[in-house]
């Protein structure tokens, strides 16, 4: 007679073969107290719990992580009303925006990509890889020493969400959901940095209802449940000047990056310090550093490459974009101290004449001069401030062109660029 076991949820006498063989603790095989089919529906009920867990979030679910879009300063966005481009091809909000670490690159807020080489702009076609749409580009790299160019794939959901979303952490938001699981759809409001739980939970609720509303997304970022373990409300906390928060790779304050992140926080928003240095009121810091854990990451990646060095170098906003007020990924750089001394324009104690020019009382003249490594060097004295002005301005521009030359190595392209192509005006 066939051997049988008494199922301890069921209660029915059954085959031995509708238990399942185990393995104890010490290897020795023994059948499940449960038979199959009770263990089965078992596990779907407890699958269905979770998921419902999963999906059901608080009435008082506080949301500290918002929908934002970063800022874009009109000098990156390219004018595409005159170039040789198919405008059927475009959206109708569509923008070019530059990618400042890649060689004559813009970036749209739909994915598409322009390049530039020899003179003319090219629509790129890309190509898609496991169904996500990739471009060739040339990207500007520290190697052996010295700045390069080097090609780099850059998937485009990715690339539209570095530069046209602001990700809270970016420590751990390395996954794009795109609207509708849509994959070759990358519109900038159609994707959302998420860390891998979120990503999960998004798509096991997209796959069993079709919802993957921005409310829910929405839900599931703010939801503890699934954050990173080391996330807590603390580490949103906005500690600095009700504005600045440490994230979560915060340690100490004695961090290098800490210290340079807190000197940041302080131009920006500090009235101590804007009453001693006024020319610092209305700078801002970009919404993503305001995570003090973005800004390190940041720090770590490019403090690497200008320790090769034996140079003081110096955290500059205003070199790359001319005027620029705001402190962000694609607005600030490392430069060598004294490369950064070209570009102190001495308003607070020049009084009312233009960048470079001063009246000199005995002669009765208007006299150009430049300031450089602590030395004064007399351009000539002219009757007028004008005339002053243009001697100044034409040798401070040759000026700044030859240190980007001896520079060239020791600073990216883009940096270089902007001191190539930069022009001193009277309103300076």
């Amino acid at each position: 007679m066939d051997e049988t076991k008494i199922c301890k949820k069921c209660g029915r006498i059954l085959p031995i073969q509708n238990f399942r063989l185990a393995t104890g603790q010490f290897g020795n095989p023994y059948y499940r107290g449960s038979c199959k089919e009770c263990e089965a529906k078992y596990d779907k009920e407890y699958k269905k719990k979770k998921t419902e867990k999963e999906f059901t979030f608080s009435d008082n679910l506080e949301i500290l992580v918002d929908r934002q879009y970063k800022e874009i300063s009109p000098k990156r966005i390219l004018d595409i009303s005159a170039l040789d481009i198919d405008i059927t091809l475009l959206g109708t909000d569509e923008i070019f925006v530059k990618l400042m670490d890649y060689k004559d690159t813009w970036m749209s807020n739909y994915g598409q990509c322009i390049t530039m080489a020899w003179g003319k702009y090219n629509l790129l076609q890309g190509s898609y890889i496991n169904g996500e749409l990739r471009y060739s580009l040339k990207k500007n790299v520290f190697i052996d020493g010295k700045w390069t160019y080097k090609r780099d794939y850059v998937y485009a959901p990715k690339m539209v969400v570095e530069t046209f979303i602001v990700n809270e952490d970016k420590a751990n938001n390395v996954y794009v959901w795109h609207s509708g699981h849509d994959k070759e759809d990358c519109y900038y409001r159609n994707l959302y940095p998420l860390n891998q739980e979120q990503f999960r939970i998004v798509n096991n609720h997209f796959q069993k209802t079709g919802d993957d509303s921005e409310q829910f997304i929405l839900n599931v970022m703010n939801d503890i449940r699934y954050k990173p373990d080391n996330w807590s409300k603390q580490t949103a906390k906005r500690v600095m000047y009700g504005v600045g928060y440490h994230g979560i790779l915060y340690t100490n304050s004695n961090e290098e990056s800490y210290k340079r992140w807190h000197w940041i926080m302080n131009r920006c928003y500090s009235n101590a310090v804007h009453e001693l240095y006024p020319e610092y009121k209305g700078c801002t810091i970009c919404e993503e550093w305001k995570n003090y854990s973005n800004f390190k990451l940041w720090y770590e990646q490019h403090i690497i490459e200008i320790r090769m060095f034996d140079e003081a170098f110096e955290l500059d906003k205003d070199i790359l974009i001319k005027g620029n007020t705001v402190y962000s990924p694609e607005t600030v750089c490392f430069v060598p101290k004294m490369v950064n001394s070209l570009f102190t324009n001495g308003k607070k104690n020049r009084g009312d004449y233009p960048l470079g020019v001063y009246f000199d009382k005995d002669k009765k003249k208007y006299v150009a001069n430049m300031s450089f490594a602590g030395k004064n060097i007399k351009l000539g004295a002219y009757e007028t401030v004008e005339a002053a002005f243009t001697r100044y301005k034409e040798y401070k521009e040759d000026f700044i062109k030859d240190i980007a030359e001896q520079h060239k190595d020791k600073i990216p392209d883009k940096i270089y660029q902007a001191m190539m192509n930069w022009q001193i005006e009277i309103t300076d």
